[in-house]
Parts: C-alpha cells; structure tokens; sequence
C-alpha cells in the first residue's frame, strides 16, 4: 500500500513540476519584452550531434532577428533516422524573450 501511495506522491509531483515548466515565461523587467521564434533543421551522424545542430540553428536563427535575447526554450522532433542509425534529421523550435 506503501507504495501506491508513494508513486501516486511522486506523479503529483511530477504534474505539478511539468505544468510549471511549462507555463510561458512573463515578460522580464528589464527590457527582454519581445517573444521571438524560429524553427530549423539539423542533421548529425549521431543523435546528439543532429539534435545540438538543430538547436544551433533555431537559437541562431532568433539571435539574427532580436539582437539581445534569454536562454529561451526548444523543443524538438525527430524528422527522418536512417535505418544504419547513421543519420539523424531534427526539426528543432526555440522560443525566446529578446529586446526590441
């Protein structure tokens, strides 16, 4: 029964935590007041390599617009994976608070 209870415990958590991480951001006080967006593509011959190169991409693609921006966030999705493993292909979106 212990156990139950602990694990129901432990996905309450989670929820709580995962429905906090993912509340938008407020606008910051100190200028960062600009939602910006941007989505790309990246490949790798491995899955970390084709994920980071995606990611690269949609953060450079933020920065070239909005001159100062925060960490912001990515979310990404798998696109193509070669049979071989030997190919990864990511389309990855970064959203970020930037100032004007």
């Amino acid at each position: 029964m212990k156990k139950v209870t602990r694990l129901r415990r432990f996905g309450l958590v989670s929820a709580v935590v995962a429905g906090l991480a993912s509340t938008p951001m407020a606008a910051h006080a100190d200028g960062y007041d600009t939602a910006r967006s941007a989505t790309a593509v990246g490949a790798g011959s491995t899955y970390a390599a084709g994920l980071a190169a995606a990611h690269q991409r949609s953060r450079a693609a933020v920065l070239a617009v909005g001159h100062d921006c925060d960490t912001g966030t990515y979310s990404a999705l798998l696109t193509y994976a070669s049979p071989g493993g030997g190919t990864w292909v990511f389309q990855s979106t970064h959203q970020a608070m930037c100032v004007d």
